[in-house]
C-alpha cells in the first residue's frame, strides 16, 4: 500500500469527545510515526527530561556502536528531532501551553494525559462515577447514545500501567471489553 497516507491533520477544538480526541491522536500518531526521526520517541514507555538549561539534552543519549553507523544519531540530533516532533504536536494542539508540550513534557504519554485533563475525561477511578450524567440528549437517536456509552466504557476499562485499579491490585494486561459488559452499555 505504498502511498497511502492519513488525513490531513487538523487542529484541536475548545470542545473535543473522547472519541474525538483519540481519532485526532491516532490520526496525529501516524502521520508523525511516517517519520523515522520521530519513531523511538512514540514508543511506549520511551522518556525524555524537561528541557531545561541543565538538561539541554533531555537525558537523551547519542546512540551505540550497534547498527549501521550511517543510522547513528548523536544525543543533540536525536534532541533536535524530539523538538521538531513536539513542535508539530504542539501547532495542532493550541488548547495546551506550547511549553507543556515543548518544554515541560517527559514521554509521548505524559503530553496525551495533559490533554486528557484539559478536556476532563482522564481515565481515573472518580472519572467513572461520570457515567451517572450520561442520557440520550434531545434529537439524539439512541444508536447515538449507545457509541457515547460504549466509548465511555472502553475508555475506562483497565489498563496495565494505567491510573486505575480494582481493588488494589495494578493489572498486568489491558481489559478487554467483554460482551456482557457491552450490553450493559445498551440499558443507557
Amino acid at each position: 500500500m505504498a502511498g497511502t497516507r492519513a488525513p490531513k491533520q487538523w487542529p484541536l477544538s475548545k470542545e473535543e469527545t473522547i472519541t474525538s480526541f483519540e481519532a485526532w491522536r491516532q490520526n496525529l500518531q501516524y502521520t508523525l510515526f511516517l517519520d523515522q526521526n520521530f519513531e523511538a520517541f512514540l514508543v511506549d514507555g520511551f522518556t525524555w527530561l524537561k528541557k531545561t538549561n541543565a538538561n539541554p539534552l533531555r537525558g537523551i543519549a547519542d546512540d551505540g556502536e550497534g547498527g549501521a553507523e550511517a543510522n547513528r544519531r548523536t544525543a543533540a540530533q536525536k534532541c533536535t528531532h524530539l523538538n521538531l516532533m513536539l513542535g508539530q504536536i504542539a501547532n495542532y494542539c493550541p488548547i495546551i501551553s506550547r511549553n507543556t508540550i515543548i518544554k515541560n513534557s517527559t514521554s509521548i504519554d505524559y503530553i496525551w494525559q495533559s490533554i486528557r485533563l484539559h478536556y476532563g475525561f482522564q481515565s481515573t477511578d472518580g472519572h467513572f462515577l461520570d457515567l451517572n450524567s450520561i442520557f440520550l440528549e434531545p434529537n439524539e437517536r439512541p444508536e447515538g447514545l449507545f457509541q457515547r456509552l460504549a466509548s465511555f466504557i472502553e475508555d475506562n476499562l483497565l489498563r496495565a500501567g494505567g491510573n486505575i485499579h480494582h481493588h488494589g491490585e495494578v493489572p498486568e494486561a489491558d481489559e478487554e471489553l467483554s460482551p456482557s459488559l457491552e450490553n450493559l452499555c445498551l440499558l443507557g
